[in-house]
């Protein structure tokens, strides 16, 4: 089950990487970013005795964790529109999750640009993502039943993290307040689970 997921994982990075370079202009990048991840919001009650242990807890109940991180991209636009894509973004993230744990990410893929007024923008991204953390077996005793099943363990592949493979994304909401300057919010939505807040500035070459 696992190599077949990686399998179709690596094989949607490989169609992308063949439709990005066929289809983009001939720079590395036209706009870079980076952002501060501040916040999780859990929308899935859970099980009440692992939130209450959460040490950035802002709540009591732990519906509102402090998940302090970095994340900086790239972007490279199309000299087309393929699929209505306006382009494409490598992402790279780090910090500290709900437990406190080490945690990161890699993302690649498409942006829909959604033009709300001259200034404001709706930009959607979908692609596929690497997440990982820290074990939560070093902080819990074993894991709770939201948890169990998800994620993936491994000696073989980076040890003492857990992992997941999979379809992933966000969206920003931005504000251009300068010249090829933009201040966005971004969200990250795991349905039924959790959402993830950072604030950034973007810059367009």
């Amino acid at each position: 089950m696992l190599r077949y997921q990686i399998k179709k994982i690596l094989g949607i990075t490989l169609y992308l990487t063949v439709f990005q370079y066929s289809n983009a202009a001939p720079v590395f990048a036209d706009s870079i970013g980076a952002s501060f991840i501040l916040l999780s919001v859990h929308t899935n009650p859970g099980i009440l005795a692992l939130r209450e242990q959460y040490p950035r807890k802002i709540d009591a109940k732990g519906k509102y964790v402090f998940t302090p991180g970095v994340e900086g991209y790239y972007q490279q636009q199309f000299a087309s529109s393929p699929l209505k894509m306006d382009s494409m973004r490598f992402a790279i993230g780090a910090g500290y999750d709900c437990a406190d744990m080490k945690f990161g990410y890699m993302h690649w893929g498409g942006r829909w640009v959604f033009p709300w007024t001259d200034q404001l923008l709706l930009d959607v991204g979908l692609g596929p993502s690497l997440i990982f953390r820290e074990s939560w077996k070093k902080r819990f005793a074993e894991l709770v039943a939201d948890e169990e099943g998800f994620w993936v363990e491994s000696d073989e592949f980076i040890p003492g993290y857990q992992y997941k493979w999979l379809i992933g994304g966000n969206l920003e909401l931005q504000y251009e307040f300068a010249t090829n300057w933009h201040a966005y919010w971004a969200v990250v939505p795991a349905i039924n689970i959790l959402v993830i807040n950072s604030m950034g500035v973007k810059y367009s070459f």
